[in-house]
């Protein structure tokens, strides 16, 4: 069972401040992944999402937020929080948790697999 009920992960991955920093955290790993060389296992996955995450449809949306407020490194983080209300949870995380979230979340939100990391010919 996770450390925080579920009806508290939803409310922080609608809390509009919760929302603003995880979105730039996906931004600022989105320009990371467009520099990579094209030989990185998974790179044509993982530039398709970084261009959808630096030209989202919608604005207004939560995207991917609740991908990193369920996030083991965040709910840890948030379950120190004095209580469940949003802004505390918020307030309990790091920014460089959420950077680390993203960046630990990027494959399996992208799509790549366990398979696309493994070299071709066998060599590890």
């Amino acid at each position: 069972m996770p450390e925080l009920p579920f009806v508290a992960m939803h409310g922080l991955a609608l809390h509009e401040p919760f929302i603003a920093r995880v979105r730039m955290a996906w931004a600022h790993t989105a320009r990371t992944v467009l520099t990579e060389s094209p030989s990185t296992p998974g790179n044509p996955l993982r530039v398709s999402l970084a261009r959808t995450v630096l030209n989202p449809a919608d604005f207004g949306s939560p995207g991917l937020t609740p991908v990193i407020a369920t996030c083991p490194i965040i709910l840890a983080a948030a379950a120190t929080a004095l209580n469940t209300e949003p802004a505390a949870l918020n307030a309990a995380v790091t920014d460089e948790q959420i950077q680390t979230a993203v960046e630990t979340a990027w494959n399996l939100t992208a799509g790549v697999t366990p398979a696309d990391l493994t070299p071709a010919d066998g060599a590890t």
